[in-house]
């Protein structure tokens, strides 16, 4: 199965992760330092802290070489796996975690074990640089399962889409989060929230140039949703931790 568009791949980097306690949604981002390439799995912290019986589901290759899908791998971690694997950022506040999936996959390869799957990239990043470059009210995309829903045949997610409702270049209520525009329930914390260009399609940059290229940057990762305080009618309004904080979380942990 041959994967040639940036949004056919992020319905594959996107897993639901199910729990004694609930379901969400995280997903898979690979970093390559001097040629050597580890593998993460990255959600809310709020979805896997002190969590049990925890399963990811992912799909299956018949192969090292993850070209064709044969099926689905439901894979079920043990508790203590679960819980030493999952590193916090130092601010508790952070909503974020990061699973160094590296050697998990290598283990299940020595069973014959083969994931299908495709990965976003730490070069995909909004940095705080190039956040700068990145117009207001930006169109966002962002997969995962709302709900707990999920294409149960295909083992497929939901893929959803909004704006940009502050500008990414500034912390909202200065904290390192941004607010976006989008229909967003429960089971979709975790959720990468991306902004996706296929090659051809024209955008502009913060000088207002068109540009005619691919891209896929990952804005940041779904938290949570606001509620009317009322009667708790979602307002259709995301809050998503930007992404670059993953990136800390690997460098604080050494990961």
């Amino acid at each position: 199965m041959e994967l040639k568009s940036i949004k056919d791949q992020l319905y594959y980097s996107t897993v639901m992760i199910e729990t004694a306690q609930g379901s969400g949604t995280a997903f898979l981002i690979s970093r390559t330092i001097v040629g050597l390439t580890r593998i993460y799995l990255v959600t809310n912290k709020h979805m896997v802290k002190n969590k049990t019986d925890c399963v990811v589901r992912f799909h299956k290759s018949e192969s090292l070489d993850p070209k064709t899908k044969v099926g689905d791998f439901v894979y079920h971690f043990t508790n203590e796996d679960w819980v030493n694997g999952w590193k916090f950022h130092n601010d508790n506040e952070v909503d974020l975690a990061v699973f160094n999936l590296t050697e998990t996959m290598a283990a299940l390869y020595q069973q014959e074990h083969y994931i299908f799957y495709r990965c976003l990239t730490t070069d995909m990043i909004a940095t705080r640089e190039k956040a700068k470059n990145i117009v207001v009210m930006e169109r966002l995309f962002f997969v995962g399962y709302p709900n707990g829903i999920r294409d149960e045949v295909n083992n497929l997610p939901i893929a959803r889409s909004g704006y940009l409702a502050t500008p990414l270049y500034s912390d909202f209520d200065g904290k390192e989060v941004f607010l976006f525009d989008a229909s967003v329930f429960e089971g979709s914390s975790g959720s990468p929230v991306c902004i996706v260009n296929e090659n051809f399609e024209t955008y502009a940059d913060t000088e207002g140039k068109a540009k005619i290229e691919g891209r896929c940057i990952l804005a940041g990762v779904n938290s949570s949703a606001y509620t009317r305080v009322s009667d708790k009618q979602y307002l259709n309004i995301g809050y998503a931790w930007k992404a670059y904080k993953i990136l800390e979380i690997i460098q604080q942990n050494t990961m």
